[in-house]
């Protein structure tokens, strides 16, 4: 296999599956250093104009490099839960990404992976695998989507990522899912010493429910930034579940969660371990409901384990502030426009992780969450 795989044409994708794939972050090949293409039950198209960069379909990378083997289930038990076991179940023919950034590679350009689900009804179970390697540096952007005419379903999907020593990762993921669909996530990771990783996850869409499952392991002086941003609108249920073990001396990590309840229920469970001296956490979750209906709980926890390891968190769940809300509209605003405005600078994060070509679809997302367009 050569260093730069490419299997592609400029027929793949139709003009439908552009569009799908635009709202959840895709931009056009020549943008990207890598693409890889997820369609219900196949990977649809491979494409990598960068060297440092190789990109197969797991079932392919399984054969093509004896080290693969050793990465699948190398971060959780096949045997996990019974949705796991579902995945590992085709084990004979797997589905889902195989990204692999090679040792020492500068990548200029992000890397891109999608998931679709186009029949409705169906069940789809991946398995994504991510190796980035010792001093390699990337940003990823990753979206899960169905069209707008497949409203139910159900998507449950495993990924393994490595962050090999000193490597560096910036990435982006984005969900928009049929408002009747059912999706279940397990995310592990495990960082290296000195790995750095600042992620952004956005999940605005109406879903039926929305589970996720994620355990981070950093070993020593590792470093990770995690930021969140949902919204839940009237009939929409997420449960998000992480683990944060800061196993490696010197290990930090700051996880902050927004979270909007449009009459839809959101629940966020978090959990930070302090496993070796000198290891500093936060835990950030905050909530604003728009409204009498809903629900937001969250729970934030923390674990201590080793002497001289430092963690706190913070969490708060409210109404919209009534003063802010005569204020703007006392400045001329409506009421919606108001609402909108509020909604929107409070899901606001850290626009250093946000890309320039996300930002105008993160809030164009947000006002048509709020108001059910989506």
């Amino acid at each position: 296999m050569s260093d730069t795989t490419a299997q592609i044409s400029g027929d793949t994708l139709s003009n439908a599956e552009r569009k799908t794939l635009m709202d959840v972050g895709f931009d056009d090949f020549s943008e990207r250093a890598g693409t890889s293409i997820l369609v219900d039950r196949s990977i649809k198209l491979t494409h990598s104009v960068d060297p440092g960069v190789e990109i197969l379909p797991l079932n392919e990378a399984l054969k093509t490099y004896e080290f693969v083997q050793d990465l699948m289930f190398g971060l959780v038990s096949a045997e996990a839960n019974d949705h796991i076991r579902m995945i590992a179940a085709d084990m004979e023919d797997p589905l889902g990404h195989f990204v692999w950034v090679k040792p020492g590679a500068k990548v200029r350009l992000p890397v891109q992976t999608f998931t679709l689900m186009e029949t409705p009804q169906a069940r789809q179970f991946t398995h994504d695998i991510t190796l980035i390697d010792e001093g390699a540096e990337v940003e990823m952007v990753s979206g899960s989507a169905a069209p707008s005419d497949v409203h139910r379903g159900q998507h449950i999907s495993l990924s393994e990522t490595y962050m090999r020593k000193g490597s560096k990762c910036r990435s982006v993921s984005m969900a928009h899912w049929g408002d009747g669909m059912e999706v279940y996530g397990y995310s592990y990771s495990h960082m290296e010493e000195c790995a750095q990783e600042e992620s952004l996850s956005i999940a605005l869409s109406a879903i039926r429910r929305d589970e996720s499952h994620s355990v981070s392991t950093l070993m020593e002086d590792a470093t990770s930034v995690a930021q969140a941003i949902c919204f839940a609108p009237s009939g929409t249920h997420r449960i998000m579940k992480s683990e944060t073990v800061l196993a490696g001396s010197g290990a930090r990590s700051e996880d902050i969660t927004r979270m909007v309840s449009a009459g839809g229920t959101i629940t966020s469970d978090a959990l930070l371990i302090g496993d070796a001296p000198g290891t500093q956490g936060f835990l950030g979750c905050d909530g604003l409901k728009l409204n009498k209906t809903g629900e937001i709980m969250a729970i934030p926890s923390l674990c201590a384990r080793a002497e001289g390891s430092q963690l706190s968190h913070e969490a708060s769940v409210g109404m919209i502030d009534s003063d802010k809300l005569n204020y703007l509209m006392a400045s001329g605003m409506t009421e919606d426009a108001a609402r909108d405005l509020i909604v929107q600078g409070f899901l606001s994060l850290d626009d250093a992780v946000v890309p320039d070509a996300v930002k105008a679809r993160v809030a164009d997302m947000i006002v048509q969450a709020k108001s059910g367009g989506m």
